[in-house]
């Protein structure tokens, strides 16, 4: 063999050795920097404040803004609270740290990019009531129509309470029912807070016996209130209309809405019933009734466990017990 065959076999295994040793087993292969992670898509259709955004408060603000003291006097269980921060920007300038707002959560990462997103369209699409937005009577107000309904009939010690919460199901306030209560905006059939109370079995039917059921009125409430959107509206009263007071209207309304779901004939609170004429003058004559609603001292505070009465409806009161009780 050559000389110059022999040094072109031993470059070529040269080379070869060299390649070979270059190369690596796949477990040996340590992987490069790979491109960024896809990001959670941020779903921004159809957001809706118990859906979306309430979720936000409860996961980071509730457990300040919440409570017999809330931190700063906010609320944020109460709409009321949101509704002014939202509308005044004191809630978007804060959850993006703008400049003269303090910035939230305290003293924690700011929220994520799709979080604070949410709760700007949220605010950006909101309809907020303004100052003069008079009623509309074909609308149901949940403050003002509802609530006292589900309060007087509902939301009692040992049922839909804030203790209780038979069913894990609290009717409080509109946040715990629709949270808790299964309530489907613009679907009454398909809301079990509107089928239970249509049911026709005892054993499934609220209130259950020996409660009365709810009113064929009262019922057609809470369906018009669902088939509305199930939305949290508020209206300015008109002027308190305080002649021609009768127990047909205004005062037997009154007392149905806020009064006869605990004092009814079928099974009285108390041993008190208020349905009818009959017995409601009773109480009325004998001072009662005023003094319950005006939470006058040695009275009990009546409706129970519910706001004061407006002071429109206790001067509507006042005038048919002053007139004497007209029917």
């Amino acid at each position: 063999m050559s000389n110059k065959l022999r040094l072109s076999l031993v470059a070529m295994l040269l080379i070869f050795a060299g390649i070979w040793s270059c190369k690596h087993e796949p477990e040996d292969v340590v992987p490069g920097p790979g491109p960024d992670p896809e990001p959670i898509p941020c779903d921004t259709l159809d957001i809706t404040y118990n859906g979306d955004v309430y979720p936000i408060f409860e996961q980071y603000c509730i457990f300040c803004h919440s409570g017999p003291i809330p931190e700063g006097g906010l609320d944020l269980t109460n709409f009321d609270d949101v509704s002014t921060v939202a509308q005044s920007g004191q809630l978007l300038g804060s959850i993006n740290h703008n400049a003269g707002f303090s910035p939230m959560p305290k003293d924690a990462d700011k929220l994520s990019f799709c979080q604070i997103r949410t709760i700007t369209i949220w605010v950006n699409d909101t309809t907020w009531p303004s100052a003069g937005d008079p009623c509309d009577p074909d609308t149901v107000y949940f403050e003002r129509d509802l609530l006292p309904i589900l309060q007087s009939t509902c939301a009692q010690p040992l049922c839909h309470d804030a203790i209780t919460m038979e069913g894990d199901v609290r009717l409080t306030d509109y946040n715990a029912v629709m949270q808790t209560a299964d309530v489907r905006p613009f679907d009454p059939e398909g809301s079990d807070m509107y089928e239970v109370l249509i049911e026709t079995d005892p054993d499934k039917r609220m209130p259950p016996p020996p409660a009365n059921a709810m009113t064929p009125e009262n019922i057609e409430l809470v369906y018009k209130w669902i088939n509305q959107g199930a939305q949290n509206l508020f209206c300015d009263e008109a002027e308190c209309d305080t002649l021609n007071i009768t127990y047909t209207a205004p005062v037997s309304g009154i007392i149905q809405k806020h009064c006869q779901g605990c004092h009814n004939n079928n099974n009285p609170l108390g041993g008190l019933s208020l349905e009818g004429y009959d017995n409601l003058v009773a109480v009325a004559n004998d001072g009662r009734l005023l003094g319950v609603v005006r939470h006058e001292t040695g009275y009990p505070a009546m409706p129970k466990n519910s706001a004061k009465l407006s002071d429109c409806k206790i001067l509507q009161l006042e005038k048919w017990i002053e007139n004497g009780t007209p029917q």
